[in-house]
């Protein structure tokens, strides 16, 4: 989206970015991690044509957000549940984005906590090989502010409580994905020395926080990580969810079988040109309600599958250059009905 020289647009914060996918008007305390990227990005009748408002001959066709992919203020890309505000289910609690880094730069600097789990997944941007990651990433823990370095596909868990950050980009040889996921209705923080209340226990070791060797081939001939590689006594009890990133090589049948769940999944789909995140040769057909509605699939989209709804097949039916299926399942156990 181009934005006028003589009317700059407000800068936006890192909740903004995200949008929660159940408090979609609730003001972010403190924290701007984002500030910068496109203002459309949570605003979706800005500069292009709303997918939600438009007019439609289709009853499901306000499940599946287009127009997704927006720049940040340093030089990225990246696809947030902004672009799905409105018909995400109020006890769909979560944040979830994707962001491509390009260059260098500080994303967060001050030490903080949260009363909410989070997820970070860096991966490199080779859709041939996700285990290619040519970028050094400093990610700091706890107040005394212990460096670790991250220079391979890496998921990073930081549970309630523990303090992290500075987070530095600190070299990019070449692009990477970082997506983030909080598990939280409400995204804030509090910064280091500002809780007067706080308690501090000894923690033994934050290299545990920090899971590698994440990449796992599939049965179809592609990739992916998930949050199924990271040890279960790792993630919180209220935070266990299905997380994934896969991506997609050559057209298959993902899922054939039309069914429902009792909770909400999303599913990111975006191309894997790390240059220009809505560069897309591929056609996805994805199947929804009982009549087996078909929607195709040809430009970067955020879906939503509220729960009760029934969907798919889901057909990766054309695959002309590699995508990205980003999949995030609110919950501990996975399980649906079928039509």
């Amino acid at each position: 989206m181009a934005i006028s020289e003589a009317k700059p647009q407000k800068a936006i914060t890192r909740r903004d970015f995200f949008v929660s996918a159940s408090a979609a008007g609730v003001a972010m305390t403190g924290l701007s991690l984002l500030s910068g990227v496109d203002a459309s990005l949570t605003n979706p009748l800005m500069g292009a044509e709303s997918n939600q408002a438009k007019a439609s001959t289709m009853k499901y066709e306000k499940y599946l957000a287009k127009n997704v992919a927006r720049k940040n203020q340093w030089g990225g890309e990246g696809i947030g549940l902004a672009a799905a505000e409105g018909i995400i289910p109020p006890e769909a609690k979560m944040n979830l984005g994707i962001t491509v880094v390009r260059k260098p730069y500080m994303f967060h600097e001050p030490t903080h906590k949260h009363m909410f789990t989070e997820y970070f997944f860096f991966f490199g941007s080779n859709p041939m090989d996700m285990n290619e990651f040519d970028a050094d990433v400093e990610y700091y823990f706890g107040p005394e502010r212990e460096k670790h370095v991250i220079s391979s596909p890496t998921i990073v868990i930081v549970p309630p409580g523990v303090y992290h950050c500075p987070l530095n980009y600190a070299r990019v040889g070449k692009p990477f994905y970082c997506l983030e996921a909080f598990m939280t209705s409400k995204y804030d923080g509090v910064d280091l020395g500002k809780d007067p209340n706080e308690i501090r226990v000894p923690e033994p070791s934050y290299d545990r926080f920090f899971v590698k060797g994440v990449v796992r081939d599939n049965q179809w001939g592609g990739q992916g990580i998930g949050l199924g590689t990271v040890p279960e006594f790792l993630i919180p009890p209220g935070a266990r969810i299905t997380l994934g990133v896969t991506v997609v090589r050559k057209p298959y049948m993902f899922h054939e079988p039309t069914h429902k769940h009792n909770f909400t999944e999303f599913f990111f789909f975006f191309g894997s040109n790390p240059m220009d995140m809505t560069e897309f040769d591929a056609q996805v057909e994805f199947c929804f309600g009982a009549e087996r509605e078909k929607h195709l699939i040809t430009s970067p989209t955020v879906v939503t599958v509220p729960p009760g709804v029934y969907h798919c097949p889901l057909n990766f039916a054309k695959i002309n250059k590699p995508i990205y299926c980003l999949e995030a399942f609110l919950t501990s156990k996975y399980e649906g009905i079928n039509l």
